[in-house]
């Protein structure tokens, strides 16, 4: 019969259950088959003269080294020399494909033993030279496996074979290689994909990058950035040029941007403190939350919540509620009252820093909602009152938001309304 090995893209290795798995599935037997009846074909296809059969046997090799139970001193004579070999074969299509699955190649060779330090070295020497191809395709194929090859060679490979290598592919002539190089970077402070760099290398190595990228012609470099810099929250406070550069950014005539500073705002509140959220980004914030594009407006919305946990009850019933309230009074279209009555909602789902004080303002605010004249403000509302029924005591949620909710459900003409009251209903009793 045939041979049956594990498939290297079905695991997550080093480490963990799934390295157990395929040590204990893999028996002796396996491997000398393997050995006997795999490796010569393996080594035959990657030798092939026509390069799109060398491609699929190349970037194979992870799975080869599942085959072989990760065993490093089989990897290291079977596996070893044709991943040497391939990242410098004269095929950029070859190249491409290992390029492109080489961190899966990489940690199914059993070399993050520390037996095997040397033969890992081998190995971030292949993934440097793709790192540093002439062909702009093979660049960005390698480029998105800097995270995964980060969490496998630690901090010291790091250092001494992709550190140096960021800067010029961060000023790469190629757009893609940048934007690829930016989401990867975000990817290595990505606690589920790296947790190899300490905050000082990230500091270090990423913070001139970061500033670099922030400043970057194209909008999709600068999204992969900010979209993700809530990963590094707690350094932000030591990143004085990057947190200049978000608030420039909050004018961009790119939508996406925009979208995204809004989403980081209450994460540099938490960096920087009241004080600065007040000074420096509490006008942006409205801005943004009056934005003539809906997903920039949601992302101030989405974002009340986390704001409400960093600066508390007690500043946004202060500050906050009363720029609102202003804000949906003045409202000359539904849209804003929406927008208000959206924001009101995801405070409320905040349940965790809502004292009775704010969340009794909530209700009256959405309890006026219900009674508006446009059904998808009435509807929001209901939305609203759902999340805050939790919350409020129990005479209140009896005397107010039953009744109104109710009477939305018994009265109201729109289906929609009347879906969302019932919801909101049966919430109350949960």
């Amino acid at each position: 019969g045939g041979i049956s090995g594990p498939v290297a893209k079905e695991f997550i290795i080093p480490g963990g259950k799934d390295e157990s798995t395929i040590k204990k599935t893999v028996t002796q037997d396996l491997k000398n088959k393997v050995l006997e009846d795999v490796v010569p074909i393996y080594e035959r296809l990657t030798t092939d003269e026509q390069d799109s059969v060398r491609l699929l046997a190349v970037s194979n090799s992870g799975s080869i080294g599942c085959a072989l139970g990760l065993d490093g001193n089989l990897c290291k004579n079977v596996v070893l020399p044709i991943i040497k070999a391939h990242s410098a074969d004269l095929s950029w299509r070859v190249r491409n494909h290992l390029a492109k699955d080489f961190a899966v190649v990489a940690q199914s060779q059993g070399f993050h033993e520390p037996s095997h330090k040397a033969d890992l070295t081998i190995i971030f020497d292949s993934f440097a030279a793709l790192l540093q191809d002439f062909e702009a395709e093979v660049r960005t194929s390698a480029v998105e496996n800097i995270a995964r090859m980060t969490q496998l060679g630690g901090v010291e490979h790091f250092k001494s074979h992709l550190a140096p290598l960021l800067p010029a592919l961060a000023d790469d002539p190629v757009m893609e290689v940048r934007s690829k190089v930016a989401q990867t970077i975000m990817d290595c402070c990505d606690d589920s994909i790296c947790t190899s760099l300490t905050d000082k290398v990230i500091l270090q190595d990423f913070k001139p990058l970061l500033e670099g990228f922030l400043n970057d012609e194209f909008s999709e470099v600068q999204i992969h950035i900010l979209s993700k810099l809530h990963r590094v929250t707690h350094l932000l406070s030591q990143m004085d040029v990057v947190v200049q550069s978000i608030l420039n950014m909050s004018k961009a005539a790119n939508w996406r941007v925009r979208e995204a500073v809004g989403f980081l705002l209450p994460h540099l509140a938490d960096a920087r403190g009241v004080t600065f959220f007040e000074e420096n980004l509490f006008d942006i914030w409205m801005k943004l939350l009056m934005d003539q594009v809906s997903d920039v407006r949601s992302s101030c919305v989405r974002g009340a919540g986390k704001l409400l946990s960093v600066i508390g009850a007690a500043w946004i019933q202060g500050q906050l509620l009363p720029r609102y309230i202003e804000l949906y009074e003045g409202a000359t279209t539904y849209l804003t009252r929406i927008t208000v009555l959206r924001s009101f909602a995801n405070l409320a789902g905040a349940e965790a820093n809502l004292t009775k004080e704010l969340a009794d303002q909530i209700l009256d605010f959405l309890l006026k909602g219900v009674q508006d004249s446009v059904a998808n403000v009435r509807m929001i509302a209901a939305i609203g009152l759902g999340a805050l029924s939790s919350v409020v005591d129990k005479g209140v949620l009896n005397s107010k938001m039953l009744p109104a909710l109710q009477s939305l459900l018994a009265e109201d003409e729109d289906d929609d309304c009347k879906f969302y009251a019932q919801k909101a209903i049966e919430a109350t009793s949960e």
